[in-house]
């Protein structure tokens, strides 16, 4: 089965959950627990203004995808969760039908995460975003975080050919 991939750096679009709040706040405006995880897996990081996680994953063939684990987590009953996600491709106009249930076909393939389109200043955006436990261990998150970038990588270069995101 195919694995996932990788995003653009743009503002974090509101979450699918339609219970939420932010846990474990604090005066700052980042995770602590997500930025242990990554310490511990010695990746490289900076935290955006909203306080999301934005790596940069190189991949053996000289691509790079951009991915975002986000600070903010949303409850749903008892459960906390946290998304990562990437960008896989920008449109300037609507998404053709064929774009469309491509990602649509896509989703259904894929183990973690799924593709949602939003919009984005102007833009359609699609997004690959796996949502998980916010407490996940540093091995899940490090899964988590290959499979959104290569998925979105893999859609960015059969869309367009291109290595932008």
């Amino acid at each position: 089965m195919r694995i996932l991939g990788l995003t653009l750096a743009v503002l974090v679009a509101a979450s699918s959950v339609t219970a939420f709040a932010q846990v474990g706040g604090s005066s700052q405006n980042h995770d602590n627990r997500v930025e242990a995880v990554l310490d511990n897996l010695d990746m490289n990081y900076e935290i955006d203004s909203d306080g999301d996680f934005k790596m940069i994953i190189e991949f053996d063939d000289d691509r790079s995808q951009v991915v975002f684990v986000s600070s903010a987590t949303y409850e749903l009953n008892d459960l906390e969760i946290r998304e990562v996600w990437s960008v896989g491709h920008i449109s300037e106009n609507r998404l053709s039908a064929v774009v469309a249930n491509r990602l649509l076909e896509e989703s259904s393939e894929v183990i973690l995460g799924g593709w949602e389109v939003q919009d984005w200043g102007g833009e359609q955006v699609a997004v690959f975003r796996a949502k998980m436990s916010a407490n996940v261990s540093g091995d899940a998150l490090y899964s988590a975080i290959s499979a959104v970038s290569q998925t979105a990588d893999e859609m960015e270069k059969a869309l367009v050919g291109t290595d932008e995101l």
